[in-house]
């Protein structure tokens, strides 16, 4: 896509033009998983700092002002800030406490002999792998459904309220939504 082009669609999606929207998150996915591969986050993972990075240039077109007409710089510079705003934010943690921390000062006892659990290991890794199937599958997405999806299901999005920003019948929406969420359950089925 052209210079033209990709201010021509900002225009159109700053409207509520959801194929637009489509065409600049297509247009800027390679950039956004790119730019998440450089970035090494603790409790973070690709996708989730693909979805930062989509969540970013989804704020950026609503924020852009037509008038500047430099979209691409504004869009690239507000991905990267956002991925680094999170790396710091997630810095504050650093000086968490560590279960094999030792408590008698020799390293002979620490917390995790204090600790008893009824957790099973194992059934909780095999819940974190599905969880990282599933967000792959929705990174995977189309650019409009995974925006239907992350609004409504991370962002708390009412799909009475989605239907209206989007300017569809809420009937739409809904089977949308439904075809999607069948078309994650048969992936993940597959797995």
């Amino acid at each position: 896509m052209n210079y033209e082009e990709i201010e021509s669609h900002v225009k159109l999606a700053k409207q509520n033009n959801s194929e637009s929207l489509t065409k600049l998150l297509l247009q800027f996915k390679p950039f956004i998983f790119k730019t998440a591969k450089n970035f090494k986050i603790k409790n973070y993972d690709e996708y989730d700092l693909v979805q930062i990075g989509y969540i970013a240039l989804i704020n950026a077109v609503d924020k852009y002002d037509i008038t500047k007409h430099s979209f691409s710089s504004y869009a690239y510079t507000t991905i990267k800030n956002v991925m680094k705003y999170t790396a710091r934010s997630n810095n504050k943690h650093k000086l968490t406490l560590s279960i094999n921390a030792s408590i008698d000062g020799q390293g002979s006892l620490d917390f995790t002999e204090l600790l008893e659990s009824n957790e099973n290991v194992e059934i909780d890794y095999l819940k974190h792998e599905k969880i990282v199937e599933l967000q792959k599958i929705i990174s995977n997405l189309e650019p409009d459904e995974f925006e239907l999806i992350f609004l409504v299901y991370y962002n708390n999005f009412s799909l009475k309220d989605y239907a209206s920003k989007k300017n569809l019948p809420y009937s739409q929406i809904v089977r949308k939504k439904n075809a999607i969420l069948d078309k994650i359950r048969v992936q993940l089925l597959e797995k």
